[in-house]
């Protein structure tokens, strides 16, 4: 008969330590439906009548149907106590211990068990047993824990993605309160005027007529706004001086377009508040100004075929041959030359 060495077999440790004696090993298997020992008692097999199921994917189906998840074992648990323990509620076809990925391979604690049925193996787990050695079990259909292992594993994905999003925006936030220059700006150099017409009126006449009482710097106003913001320039509270000028000229009143203005100086967080949108507003516009450099290169770059400003070798060829001295060409300049001798001739002999 075919089969494999007992002798082999007893290299497998757990087989070893059931017995070390070949013909112990095969007497104990010859009583056994799944196996068959040959007349001498050295070899075994598979019982051809009891054929190895099929590797298909409809049979590992029905085989989780019939598997059951068991989580709370100690980690220092023997395969022989949960067989011991497991075989107490039905026919038990395979044991799968659960291991971690480490080098040591240690027993995380949780197993799989296959049933020969799937009634057994549901009544397992809706039955009345929930401890092992004094210690709580967790049981459920393999089907059921993989479906909970996905759920998890996808709240863990969204979780750690959330968190990653969350700390890179906490960090943009404080990259950006970092490179947050601090404006150092003069106080008192910031206007605020209300009560500007709103018709036939632009930011033009606004600067304009502001500019009478001191050194207009820069204004912000929109057209058909009634308010605008007018900086001066110069030394400390500047703003206060050019609306004391403004006041004084109109004899305690500043009229514009037939209004009647009514002016503050920014101070405090206004003031502030103005002076960082200012930096913000010139920060972007440098930004952008570098942008447009940065493309304007690239689009002035080498063109086809290596070719600077996009001048193929054709173009560069055709415009040599322009420049080359052709027959016709020398003789035109020959002829030139003497035209420019005679008129030099006269040139001198008129002078003489």
């Amino acid at each position: 008969m075919m089969g494999v060495q007992l002798t082999t077999m007893l290299r497998f440790k757990r087989l070893a330590q059931i017995s070390s004696d070949p013909k112990t090993i095969g007497e104990s298997l010859k009583h056994s439906k799944l196996m068959q020992v040959s007349e001498d008692g050295s070899k075994i097999r598979r019982n051809p009548e009891v054929p190895l199921p099929e590797n298909s994917l409809e049979y590992w189906q029905v085989v989780k149907r019939r598997t059951v998840y068991i989580k709370g074992f100690e980690r220092d648990t023997k395969l022989d106590d949960i067989l011991n323990f497991v075989k107490q509620f039905g026919s038990v076809e395979n044991v799968m211990m659960r291991r971690e990925k480490s080098e040591k391979r240690a027993f995380k604690g949780s197993v799989f068990v296959t049933y020969k049925d799937q009634e057994t193996a549901e009544a397992f787990v809706n039955g009345d047993t929930k401890q092992f050695n004094g210690n709580d079990l967790l049981k459920m259909m393999q089907n059921d824990y993989w479906t909970n292992k996905q759920k998890e594993l996808k709240e863990k994905r969204l979780a750690a993605r959330a968190a990653k999003q969350a700390k890179k925006k906490a960090a943009e936030v404080e990259s950006k309160k970092k490179n947050l220059e601090i404006v150092h700006f003069v106080k008192g150099l910031v206007l605020s005027v209300e009560n500007i017409p709103t018709e036939d009126c632009d930011l033009a006449k606004v600067k304009e007529f502001f500019k009478q009482f001191g050194d207009v710097q820069y204004v912000v106003y929109e057209k058909g706004d009634e308010k605008a913001q007018i900086r001066f320039g110069g030394e400390e509270n500047g703003a206060a001086v050019a609306w004391k000028v403004a006041t004084e000229k109109g004899d305690g009143k500043v009229m514009f377009g037939g209004n009647e203005l009514k002016g503050t100086v920014l101070e405090g967080e206004e003031e502030e508040e103005y002076w960082n949108n200012f930096s913000k507003k010139k920060a972007d516009k440098q930004a952008r100004i570098a942008k447009n450099r940065r493309e304007a290169r690239v689009r002035g770059g080498r063109g086809r075929n290596g070719a600077r400003n996009c001048e193929t070798r054709g173009e560069k060829r055709s415009a040599e041959e322009m420049t080359k001295d052709t027959p016709e060409k020398k003789l035109r300049k020959v002829s030139e030359n003497e035209e420019s001798k005679k008129a030099t001739k006269t040139i001198f002999a008129d002078s003489d």
